[in-house]
């Protein structure tokens, strides 16, 4: 899928190629964070539920003559269906394209700014190959929804691409044709949004501050709050929920085991100690298990843990396939080697079915990355695993699911060159100059 931002702040143009695992790299104040929150907003269900009220409201570009005329059947007969693998082929390029060019009157708000200006803002995207596959996903996905008590529902099962809407005997004329409408166009744009990603998790630089805060004032934040909304940008926002809903999954119901196993690689090789949810009869509280016999409060415990807490906490309790993580700034407060060992995590997360983009200033997060994709066409990857720092092949990572993007003067351009090389500068000039005048010195 390819994303072409025109306008974003210091960005004139940014052609994004977004694969499973997506990087941006460049100095400080190109844009990377804002691209990343703009494409959050876009693909999350934030851009979903302002899409769904201004085309409620009539206030689309985009329309959809064959929603409205299934919306009539309803209401008149009392059931309707509507082939969803051919609708998503006309219209789903279309639909994600309308919501994207929204984004301009909406990121102000989405960012907590009323001075940032996003008027000429432009987001154009391309699904090309990605379409078949997108597609692909609508046919094999199932779906059972009701409103009113049942009184209307909604039905597709897996592999049928046919969505049906039926009602009870003659409640049609009872319910109001404005609630039939609403009901009928959010499940179809509903399937048709989170085709491209079910769940997006974002991961603000303010992690670490909010990840402290008492559980308790935490749990205000999770509804929607006209004076929360006003103050807190909504990556802050998102990422506060997300704490809220991991505290409140039940273990027992958590099924997709292959994440747990990858946390315990993340808590045992990197953090050294677990983290999660403690109940006593007062309060809910965050704790990292040092030992079994020391429990630490988030708030003393070290800033690598705190920054990495959330990631567990994720993993642990909400992660599924085909998910979105953007994560910006992963490498704050974590030692040169924790980062290496992040980025192999990442990698093998990617191989485990996650998508991750990433924000970064960290030299050894993009050189080893390199190495990864290089050790991905090596014929014997069980021979070179020990020179990596996790040991494990399921870090290496092919080619073909990684981007990364260099931000700078205005544009970002891809930097993986045919054979998994990654050209450079941002850093390469700064250490460059630090052996320079090291050999000054010495002259002298």
């Amino acid at each position: 899928m390819k994303i072409t931002i025109h306008n974003l702040g210091f960005i004139d143009k940014a052609e994004i190629d977004l694969r499973p695992l997506t990087v941006f790299i460049g100095n400080n104040g190109t844009g990377k964070t804002w691209t990343a929150y703009t494409l959050s907003s876009v693909f999350s269900a934030y851009g979903c539920r302002k899409y769904l009220e201004a085309y409620l409201d009539n206030r689309t570009r985009q329309k959809y003559p064959v929603l409205e005329d299934m919306v009539q059947q309803i209401i008149n007969e009392g059931s309707a269906k509507i082939d969803m693998v051919e609708f998503a082929d006309k219209y789903l390029e279309l639909y994600i394209n309308d919501v994207a060019n929204m984004a301009s009157g909406w990121m102000n708000s989405f960012m907590a700014s009323e001075r940032a200006d996003f008027e000429k803002l432009r987001l154009d995207i391309m699904l090309a190959e990605s379409k078949g596959m997108l597609i692909e996903r609508i046919k094999t996905a199932s779906l059972e929804g009701n409103i009113a008590k049942e009184s209307v529902k909604a039905s597709k099962e897996e592999g049928d691409s046919t969505l049906y809407f039926y009602t009870k005997d003659n409640v049609s004329d009872k319910l109001s044709g404005n609630i039939v409408r609403q009901f009928s166009i959010e499940t179809v744009l509903n399937i048709l949004h989170y085709v491209f990603y079910q769940n997006i998790s974002l991961f603000p630089t303010e992690r670490t501050t909010f990840i402290i805060f008492p559980f308790v004032k935490r749990e205000k934040l999770k509804d929607s709050d006209p004076v929360t909304e006003t103050i807190l940008p909504g990556a802050i926002q998102h990422f506060s929920r997300m704490i809220t809903w991991c505290s409140n999954v039940v273990k027992k119901d958590r099924q997709n085991q292959q994440y747990i196993k990858l946390v315990e690689v993340l808590e045992t090789e990197i953090l050294q100690g677990k983290v999660d949810f403690e109940t006593s009869k007062l309060k809910k509280e965050l704790l990292f298990h040092v030992s079994k016999n020391l429990k630490l409060e988030m708030a003393v415990a070290s800033s690598m843990i705190k920054e990495l807490a959330p990631l567990a906490l994720y993993l642990k309790n909400l992660a599924e396939p085909g998910d979105l993580l953007i994560i910006d700034e992963p490498e704050m407060n974590l030692h040169p080697a924790a980062q290496v060992e992040l980025i192999e995590f990442f990698a093998m997360l990617v191989n485990a079915g996650l998508n991750i983009l990433i924000t970064t200033h960290s030299p050894y997060i993009v050189d080893h990355l390199a190495n990864l994709m290089q050790a991905a066409k090596h014929k014997n990857k069980k021979k070179i695993k020990k020179l990596f720092y996790l040991e494990k092949t399921e870090a290496f990572i092919s080619q073909d699911k990684v981007s990364v993007y260099l931000f700078e003067d205005g544009i970002a351009k891809n930097i993986v060159d045919e054979n998994g090389v990654i050209d450079w500068g941002t850093f390469g000039n700064v250490s460059s100059d630090l052996s320079r005048i090291y050999s000054e010195i010495l002259k002298d």
